[in-house]
């Protein structure tokens, strides 16, 4: 079985990720380089309102926000289900798992507030508060990557490298699940 490295994934979208074929942690590794992408995207976003809008970037982060990042949450979310299974006497981590579970559901949450004013101005429908949405979107980006950071020095120094084995097979299957229903 061939091996993409996680450099290589981090150019894809989700969807285009052969996870049959990948490495798992390979594949969360990319996941995660996209969030921070899909951030970086919100924040040059929230600068060019009030000007010219990119109606296609709109969009494409609309799409990912939507479709990708829940994937994205899942496969961590069954990742950290195997980490507690190898490791379940710890207390700390455990609390960690739950507080990123807790994380992941207030920014769905929050990303579905943000879908209307992105399909509209992806639709060409300036919002009607500018200003409140430009808030908006920084809050989203911004606590999304605070919430990686965190999440990085919480709970994936714990992976492999530092250490902890995880079944890979098991986490690919998954993953593979989480895409089952996939649009």
């Amino acid at each position: 079985m061939h091996q993409v490295g996680a450099q290589a994934l981090s150019m894809l979208l989700v969807k285009d990720i052969d996870v049959e074929n990948a490495d798992p942690l390979s594949v969360i590794a990319a996941e995660r380089t996209q969030q921070y992408r899909i951030c970086d995207d919100l924040e040059r976003l929230a600068d060019q309102l009030g000007g010219p809008v990119d109606i296609d970037a709109y969009s494409s982060v609309t799409a990912q926000l939507q479709s990708d990042l829940p994937i994205y949450h899942r496969d961590e979310e069954a990742l950290f289900e195997l980490m507690m299974g190898v490791d379940a006497g710890d207390r700390l981590l455990a609390n960690c798992i739950r507080q990123a579970v807790s994380q992941h559901a207030a920014i769905q949450a929050y990303v579905f507030e943000l879908s209307e004013p992105l399909i509209e101005i992806g639709n060409g429908v300036t919002p009607r508060n500018l200003d409140t949405f430009g808030y908006m979107l920084r809050y989203c980006f911004e606590g999304v990557r605070q919430h990686l950071q965190w999440e990085d020095v919480s709970i994936f120094r714990e992976l492999p490298d530092a250490g902890m084995p995880i079944d890979r097979n098991c986490l690919r299957q998954a993953m593979l699940r989480n895409r089952a229903h996939m649009p």
